[in-house]
Order: structure tokens, then C-alpha cells, then sequence
């Protein structure tokens, strides 16, 4: 996908979407800096990586197909509907709240080559969430200021016990409504549903097997043991998962995937201000990165 196509997708939704244009907390308590040594350097923008948002944040990579989206730890303990949400949404249920609006992220997902499926329906019948499968890495820096990576499943648990989340997101693609008020077409999931472990129909990404959302018996929890402290910036990688969508339940990459060693390596060379390896032909899967289904 060329970059006019990408910049016309963005320039759609700013059009679109003029009064929520940047999604960022206005709350003067909301956001407490991080020491320097944590903080991310800004990826450098060039004919294959471009910048989304005027004040970076968000990011696709063109050459390795990857959408990059900086946030921070907002909760790290207690029950969850969301994995990730956008910034001054949802982040009393989410494990990380990132700076761009869900419209935006959508939008770069598609410019990687992800496909939009459909959102969970209840009625008449539970039919799951579908889309291209994505695979989300968690870069952040230790209180050394040393790079590490985790699938984002880790931070995410079943109930209390000690087991992780076992399944992989889909790109369900969210959908429109249209603001009555003003006749302007808004974007459901920049109400916080982007990265979704409880079913939405409104979700950007949802996990592919039937997860309530009622208050009460909500599946999932902030995996406590694993996560770092409140307030530490962490770099989220979406990597679409190779093959075509799937109608089953595609599970998460073993704990081990290839595609952790990339992104490390990655994320270690923009920090010191090296040239980042390069990942293998396109041809050729990154071991770990291939689609698994129950």
C-alpha cells in the first residue's frame, strides 16, 4: 500500500472525525512523566516508515509490515474488557492506554494489509469476531533502562489463576455511527474498544471466542506477577499474522516466537541509534509467526 493511499485514509478520518481529531488527556493529573531513562526515542520517519499523528505516537513500518503505537501502563491489577484503549477512554478496564484514537490505528492496520472481518454478533446467535489475525509484542524498558519484549497475552490472565490469555486477536474492524447532534459520522471504537479481551461489537480487535462483558463475571485480569509499574511507556507492535482469515479461533504465538527476537533487536537498535536489522524476505515466515486455529 502507497503512502497516498495511507496519508488519504488518515486525511478521511480527520475530515470524518474533526472534533476528536487527537485523542489525548486533557487532565493535568492523567499523565505523570516516566523517568528519562524509560522513555522511547521517536521512530525516524523516511520513504518506508511514516508517522501518523503530528506529534508521533503512532507508526507504521511499510518494509516490515508492522503498526507501531506507543502508550503506557494504566492498570496492574483487576479485572479487564480491554487489553488496550485509547487514551482517556477506558483505563480503569484496559492494561494499556495508548495514545492514539482506535480510528487511527484501524487505518494503519489496513495499510499493512490487514482485513477487516466483522464485529461479534449476539442475536439470534453468538458468531464470533473475524479478520486477519494480529499479533501484539509489548516493548519496554526495565528500571536499568533495559529493552524487553512480551507477547501482550502475558500481561493478561484468566480469572486470578496464573494461566495467560491462550488466544490471538482479530481485526473485527469496529463500524460507524452517526452523531445526531452535529450529523457527523463517528468511529465506535475510539470510545475505548480497541484492544478487546471482552466480545464488542464496537471493538477495532477482539479475541475470536465468546468472553462476556457483564461487570460481574468478567473473564480476564491484569496479570499483576508479569507487568511493570503504572505509568511505564510501552511500545505496542501489531504484526499481521500471515495466511488468510480464518473462521476458527486462531490461538496466541508460543511464548518463544521468532518474532519476539526481531522486535528486540528492533527496538534495541532504535534506541541506540543503529540501523535495525533487517527481518527475512517477505517470502519467508518468521518462525513462530505462523496461523494456528483451535
Amino acid at each position: 500500500m502507497n503512502r497516498v493511499y495511507i496519508l488519504a485514509l488518515l486525511g478521511l478520518s480527520l475530515l470524518t472525525f474533526p472534533a476528536v481529531a487527537q485523542n489525548v488527556a486533557t487532565d493535568g493529573n492523567a499523565v505523570t512523566k516516566s523517568p528519562e531513562k524509560r522513555q522511547f526515542k521517536a521512530l525516524g520517519k523516511g520513504a518506508s516508515v511514516l508517522s501518523l499523528l503530528p506529534d508521533g505516537g503512532l507508526w507504521v513500518d511499510l518494509n516490515r509490515k508492522w503498526v507501531v503505537a506507543d502508550g503506557e501502563v494504566c492498570l496492574t491489577a483487576g479485572p479487564l474488557e480491554m487489553f488496550a484503549c485509547p487514551t482517556g477512554t477506558k483505563e480503569h478496564e484496559s492494561v494499556i492506554a495508548v495514545k492514539s484514537s482506535a480510528r487511527f490505528v484501524h487505518a494503519a492496520l489496513l495499510a499493512i494489509g490487514a482485513k477487516t472481518g466483522e464485529p461479534v454478533k449476539f442475536d439470534p446467535e453468538y458468531i464470533p469476531a473475524s479478520g486477519s489475525v494480529i499479533d501484539v509484542i509489548c516493548v519496554w524498558k526495565d528500571s536499568e533502562g533495559k529493552v524487553q519484549t512480551a507477547l501482550a497475552q502475558d500481561w493478561v490472565t484468566k480469572g486470578r489463576s496464573k494461566k495467560t490469555l491462550d488466544h490471538a486477536w482479530v481485526f473485527a474492524g469496529s463500524g460507524f455511527w452517526k452523531d445526531s447532534s452535529t450529523g457527523e459520522r463517528r468511529y465506535y471504537a475510539d470510545d475505548g474498544a480497541m484492544i478487546c479481551v471482552s466480545n464488542f461489537p464496537t471493538a477495532t480487535m477482539d479475541i475470536a471466542v465468546e468472553s462476556t462483558k457483564d461487570n460481574n463475571f468478567l473473564e480476564y485480569h491484569a496479570n499483576s506477577a508479569r507487568l511493570p509499574e503504572v505509568r511505564t511507556p510501552v511500545r505496542l507492535i501489531m504484526v499481521k499474522r500471515p495466511g488468510r482469515m480464518t473462521k476458527k479461533t486462531p490461538r496466541r504465538l508460543d511464548s518463544n516466537a521468532e518474532i519476539l527476537t526481531h522486535v528486540k533487536q528492533w527496538a534495541q537498535a532504535i534506541e541506540t541509534g543503529k540501523q535495525p536489522p533487517k527481518l527475512p524476505s517477505s517470502d519467508d515466515v518468521p518462525a513462530g509467526t505462523e496461523a494456528s486455529d483451535e
